[in-house]
C-alpha cells in the first residue's frame, strides 16, 4: 500500500510538471494579444493624482489597476512563494493545498483546494480584490471566477531561468512591489551566474535524476526539460538527453552507468539499492546519490537558485570544499 501511494504521488508531480473589488479591469482579450515579454513593469502613472497603473499577464491581457489589489488568492505554490518573499504576504487570503511554503505561514491560511480545480463557492465567498493563477487552474474555472466580478491575473512562464525572474516581476508590478521584486531577482541572477562561472571549464560527470521509479514506471527530465537544462548549467551531462519528455527505462539508465544520481524526494536512496536494475549501478553502489527538493527545482520563483546550488554542489563536489 506504501508503495502504491508513494506511486501515486510520484505522478502527480509529474503532471504538476507538466504540467473587481479594488477597481481593476481588462484592457486586452488575450485570445488576441501576443505572449508577455520579460519586462513586466507597470506602466507610469499619468499624473500624481491618478493612482491608476497597468500589467500584462501571461497570456497578453493587460490589466488595469486604479489601486493596489489589498486581498488576493493564489491559486500556484510557486505564486504563493513570491508573494511572501515581496513581503506582501498580509494581502493573501487564500491558497491551494499545494501551496505548502513559507511552512509556518501557509499554515494560518485558508485552502481552497486544487490548483487545477479548487472551489468557486470559498473563492467567492473570500472576495479577494484579485486571484492570481497560472494555466493549470481551468478555464472554466477562471471564467466562473470573471464572472462573479473577482478579476484574475495569470502567471504562467516558460520554464526557465528567465521564466522565473518574469513571475516574480510581474507578481511585483501587479503588488506594487517593483524595488523588492528586482532585489530578489537580481540576487537570483549573481547567484546562479557565479555557479555557471565556477563550473566552467570542469569535467562534466554523467548525471541522471531520478523523479520516479517502480512498477508505474520510470521518470526523469529529459531533453529539452528545463531541469535538463539545469545538469548542463551546473556542468553535468544529463544521460537522459537521448530522449523527450519525461519517461525513460531501467536498461537504458544501466547501459549509461550514470557518474551520480540527482534524487527527488519521491526516489530515496534506500529504495533504489533494493530496486532491479538500480541496484546495479555504480553511482548506487558508491553512494552517488544526491537530493534536491523537488519544490525548490521545479517551481519558478525565489527558491529556484538555492536549487541550482545544491545541483552544482551534487554534480561539482569539489569546487565547493
Amino acid at each position: 500500500m506504501k508503495r502504491k501511494i508513494l506511486a501515486a504521488l510520484v505522478m502527480l508531480t509529474v503532471l504538476a510538471v507538466l504540467a473587481t473589488g479594488c477597481g481593476v479591469s481588462e484592457v486586452a482579450d488575450p485570445s488576441a494579444s501576443p505572449t508577455a515579454s520579460s519586462d513586466a513593469t507597470a506602466a507610469p502613472s499619468p499624473s500624481p493624482e491618478d493612482s491608476s497603473y497597468s500589467v500584462t499577464d501571461s497570456q497578453g491581457t493587460v490589466m488595469l489597476f486604479d489601486e493596489t489589489p489589498g486581498t488576493v488568492i493564489s491559486l500556484a505554490p510557486n505564486i504563493t512563494e513570491i508573494i511572501f518573499a515581496l513581503g506582501q504576504g498580509d494581502k493573501l487570503v487564500a491558497r491551494t493545498d499545494w501551496c505548502n511554503y513559507p511552512f509556518d505561514e501557509v499554515n494560518d491560511i485558508v485552502s481552497v483546494g486544487n490548483m487545477d480545480q479548487p472551489d468557486v463557492e470559498k473563492i467567492l465567498e473570500l472576495q479577494p480584490d484579485l486571484v492570481l493563477l497560472s494555466e493549470i487552474t481551468m478555464k472554466d474555472i477562471a471564467m466562473q471566477i470573471k464572472d462573479a466580478g473577482i478579476p484574475f491575473f495569470v502567471i504562467d512562464n516558460e520554464e526557465s531561468f528567465e521564466g522565473a525572474y518574469t513571475s516574480i516581476e510581474m507578481v511585483g508590478a501587479v503588488l506594487k512591489a517593483e524595488e523588492k521584486a528586482a532585489e530578489i531577482t537580481s540576487g537570483m541572477k549573481t547567484i546562479i551566474n557565479d555557479i555557471i562561472a565556477r563550473v566552467s571549464g570542469a569535467d562534466k560527470p554523467t548525471v541522471y535524476y531520478v523523479m520516479g521509479y517502480g512498477e508505474y514506471g520510470d521518470f526523469t527530465a529529459g531533453r529539452g526539460t528545463f531541469i535538463s537544462g539545469m545538469i548542463s548549467a551546473a556542468g553535468g551531462i544529463n544521460v537522459a538527453d537521448d530522449t523527450d519528455g519525461w519517461s525513460y527505462s531501467v536498461e537504458k539508465i544501466v547501459e549509461h552507468n550514470p557518474d551520480l544520481l540527482l534524487l527527488s524526494v519521491w526516489a530515496p536512496a534506500e529504495g533504489l539499492r533494493e530496486a532491479n536494475g538500480y541496484k546495479d549501478l555504480d553511482a548506487v553502489k558508491q553512494n552517488r546519490m544526491y537530493t534536491i527538493d523537488d519544490d525548490t527545482l521545479q517551481r519558478l520563483g525565489p527558491r529556484l537558485a538555492e536549487a541550482f546550488v545544491e545541483m552544482a554542489k551534487a554534480i561539482h563536489p569539489e569546487l565547493f570544499e
